[in-house]
This record gives C-alpha cells, structure tokens and sequence, in this order.
C-alpha cells in the first residue's frame, strides 16, 4: 500500500492579502504634449477586493443565499430562499434563483412551486446545464423532502427525486456536474446517499465496503461514513469528501470513484473528531479539502498536506482561483465573516464588507469563473431587529473599473 505523505505546515495569520485594499498607482506623471496641450493618463486598476453586489430586492421578512456557481464570464447562479419567518420555520420561505449576466444580478424566472422550504446546492458545467436541489420546511430531518430543479439554457424545471422506499426523504449535502454528468450525495439515516444522473433517471451507487452496515467502529458503535460534499474531474475521476469510522480508524476521508467502484481514501488524521465539509480544485492533482476544526487538506503528488487553518472553526466552502490557490470562509468568530487565503507561508484573512445597516454576517457558499479572477461569496447579513432576520448577500471579487483622467 502507498503511504500517504502527511505534513505540517506553520500558519502564519497576517493582515493582507491579495483581496485587500486597492494597490498601488502604477500610473506614469503626466507630461505636457507639444503645443501645450495635456497627455492622458490611464491608471492601473486597484489589486482585486472583495465587495458587495446590488441585488434584487428579497422577501423579507428574512432571506439567505446559500450556494453559488458560475460557468462563464456571464453566466452564474445564486440560490437560497426568502419570505421566511423564523417564528413560523414549518410553513413559510420560498426557494429563489438569481441569475448573474456578466453585470447584473436579477431573479431567476422558476416553475410553480406548491412547497416551502429552501435550495442549498446549486452546480453546472454550461449555461445549458444547471441543477440546484434542496428541501421543504418540516418540523424534523425526516419529514422533509429532496427537491431538485434543472436548467437546459431556456427554463428551470423540477426533475422527480426519489429514494429506493419510494419517497424524497434524503439529506443532500453535495452536488457536482462535469461533462454532463451530475452527482448527489448525502445521508438518509446511517445509509450513505450517491445517486448518479445518466440522463433519464437516477442511478444509486453503493458506497465503500467500510461504510455498510456491519462491523464495530470504537466504542462497539456500528461502522459509519458520512459523505457531506462531491467533485467530479472525468466520468471516472470523481472525489467525495465526509468521514468515517471502523475499527482502526476514526476522521475525516475522501472518497474516489474510479470508474467502477468506490474507495475510501485516508488523509493521514485518525482519531480525531472531523469531518470534511467541502470541495475543490482543477484537477485531482490539485485538490483541496476543508472542514471543522479549521482542518485543510491539499493534495499534492498523490499524498496529501495538512495545512490546518489557525482559527479553527467550521470552514463551510472552498474554492480555487486561477492560480489554483484556494479561498475559504471564516464565520468564527461571530458575528463577522472573513474570507481567506493560503499563500507561501500560510493563511491571509480578510474580512468581508457587510451592509451598513447589518450587525454581523455569515457566508455559505463560493465559487470562482473559469478562467478568470472574479469570484462570487454568498450569505446573509444580520438586521437589527428583534427577533433577528437576516437579509442575502452576494460578494464579488475583482478589480474596480479602470479609469482614465487628464492633467
């Protein structure tokens, strides 16, 4: 068996980085051009930052943006819900689709939707090609229902969802499509949810052998393995990300598809208590894996380097920038948000810019343009009010527009 390489790198917290504020002016002194007349100058665009967006006003009275995904330059979806009221949580909220043109945000046109409740996941490869999937508002896990919605590039419609017994009563926790394909994984129950979309209808795939039913873990509990996130590289490359626990082991794991089967994949930390919650990358070569406990995971060269974040806390998203550097989101301490980096040396944190109004915030979801240094953070920002709401949020990070003036 290859050993798999484990490193610990120091984490260096320092006050800037490459989303902070706007660089230096490069430009060149004006000059005055023959006959007295000024030269133009164009000054260089400031170092991209991190900045809110203006939105489509939400339904209050509170709203939460929960993924994001972009395909291209013009085309990224935003989802979450709103009309929510956090004193009625069985039977109020609508799930709500904004759609990105390359400059504007706007409200997603969606099918009639008899059900409350929310979407939390949103994943595509073409503009052609989106899926998002949530749940109802019910009182408990088992009372809700898996609701997935797909976009072919002129409509979102709702594709039927169903587990084995019949009903929609999953917890989804990832989605991912490439080249077509589109995967789900999740939990029902104990039993490990990986369903397959191959065009017409959904195929379940059977987990690892460590994560069935049967066998001890510590404790003399039944062996378990969650599986909370997914990301597809090729029909036979695909990459899930959760953890587990049987006799021996105990921690956070990938999963890797291969074609034919599923494996469990060891990151060399064992018993621990964490889980991954989240991934991202290029390329199987370039993976990144984030989780609770401020844990952060980089593979490199067919092992794997353990990066863990300083702060600790629970990291929700991760995404990878053209560079293939990874951003992360830190919601601790509360109630400021922050987004991070990992340069040579360690992690830069920014804080992310909230509403005026607001009095904290948290983030949920990231992701990044092929191609292109714009990213997109969504979430929602805390209201003074009393009870607390909450209001959508969408954060970009780029450059401001370059701009051109005379002497």
């Amino acid at each position: 068996m290859r050993k798999i390489a484990v490193t610990m790198a120091v984490v260096v917290l320092v006050s800037g980085c490459t989303g902070g504020p706007a660089g230096t002016d490069n430009s060149v002194p004006a000059g005055t051009a023959a006959g007295g007349s000024p030269e133009a100058v164009v000054t260089s665009p400031p170092a991209p930052t991190w900045r809110l967006a203006a939105l489509p006003e939400l339904a209050g009275p509170t709203s939460v943006l929960w993924d994001v995904v972009s395909v291209d330059a013009t085309h990224a979806w935003a989802v979450g819900s709103e009309a929510y009221s956090p004193e009625q949580p069985n039977d109020t909220g609508s799930p709500v689709i904004l759609q990105w043109d390359g400059r504007n945000w706007a409200r997603a046109p969606l099918p009639a939707i008899s059900w409350h409740g929310r979407l939390d996941l949103v994943a595509g490869d073409s503009p052609g090609n989106v899926w998002a999937v949530g749940s109802t508002a019910a009182a408990t896990p088992e009372e809700q229902v898996t609701h997935v919605l797909h976009y072919d590039g002129s409509a979102w419609r709702e594709v039927p969802f169903a587990r084995g017994d019949g009903g929609g009563h999953a917890l989804i926790t990832g989605l991912t499509v490439h080249g077509g394909q589109t995967w789900l994984v999740g939990n029902d129950g104990s039993n490990v949810i990986i369903e397959q979309w191959d065009g017409r209808s959904w195929r379940s795939h059977q987990p690892p052998a460590e994560c069935r039913t049967g066998g001890t873990s510590f404790g003399g509990m039944p062996n378990f393995c969650t599986v909370t996130a997914i990301k597809a590289f090729g029909p036979d490359n695909v990459w899930a990300a959760g953890n587990g626990a049987w006799q021996g082991f105990k921690g956070p794991l990938l999963f890797h598809w291969n074609g034919s089967a599923w494996r469990t994949v060891q990151v060399g930390v064992d018993k621990e208590e964490s889980s991954f919650g989240a991934l991202a990358g290029r390329s199987s070569s370039e993976l990144w894996a984030v989780g609770d406990g401020g844990l952060a995971v980089r593979a490199s060269g067919g092992s794997f380097e353990l990066l863990r974040y300083g702060q600790g806390g629970a990291l929700p998203d991760v995404v990878t920038d053209p560079a293939g550097q990874p951003w992360l989101i830190d919601n601790s301490p509360t109630p400021s948000a922050s987004l991070a980096t990992y340069r040579t040396g360690g992690w830069a944190r920014v804080p992310a810019p909230q509403p005026s109004d607001a009095v904290g915030m948290s983030l949920h979801g990231l992701d990044s343009i092929p191609g292109s240094p714009l990213m997109f953070a969504v979430g929602a920002a805390d209201l003074p009010t009393d009870p607390r709401y909450l209001r959508g949020v969408v954060l970009e990070y780029a450059p401001a527009p370059s701009t051109e003036s005379r002497h």
